[in-house]
C-alpha cells in the first residue's frame, strides 16, 4: 500500500551509499524512506526557507526512526503520522488524496507499518 499510494515516490525505501574509505559505510543500503530532494509541498505550510529552496519546497524526511517520533512535519504541527499525511500539499497532494480514499482497513494497516519504521 506505501507504494501504491504513492508515498514511495518520495519517501523512497532504500538508499545505498557510495564509496567510502570505511569498509563498513561502503556502499550500503540505508532504510532511510527518503529521496532526499526538495518537493513543492504547497502554499499550505510555505513559512520556512532554507537556502535556495522557495518557501514552500521541503526535503523530504526521512521516515527512519518514525515509530520514536512524538511530532511530525518541518514544524511539528501534526501529532500523528496520519494528521501529516492529511496535510501533503502541492507534489504530496496525490499520495494524500489516494490515502483519504482507503478503506479504513488498508488506511489502518498502512498506517501501522509507518509505525515500524
Amino acid at each position: 500500500m506505501f507504494v501504491r499510494v504513492g508515498c514511495a515516490n518520495c519517501h523512497v525505501p532504500a538508499l545505498r551509499t557510495g564509496d567510502s574509505p570505511i569498509p563498513a559505510l561502503r556502499r550500503k543500503e540505508v532504510a532511510a524512506y527518503s529521496d532526499l530532494l526538495l518537493h513543492d509541498m504547497g502554499p499550505e505550510g510555505a513559512d520556512i526557507c532554507f537556502g535556495l529552496a522557495t518557501p514552500s519546497e521541503f526535503r523530504t524526511e526521512p521516515l527512519m526512526g518514525l515509530r520514536l517520533m512524538t511530532r511530525f512535519l518541518h514544524d511539528g504541527r501534526a501529532a500523528t503520522p496520519e494528521e501529516a499525511t492529511e496535510l501533503h500539499g502541492g507534489e504530496g497532494a496525490r499520495s494524500r488524496d489516494l490515502f483519504r480514499a482507503l478503506p479504513p482497513r488498508e488506511r489502518a494497516a498502512l498506517v501501522a507499518f509507518l509505525k515500524t519504521l
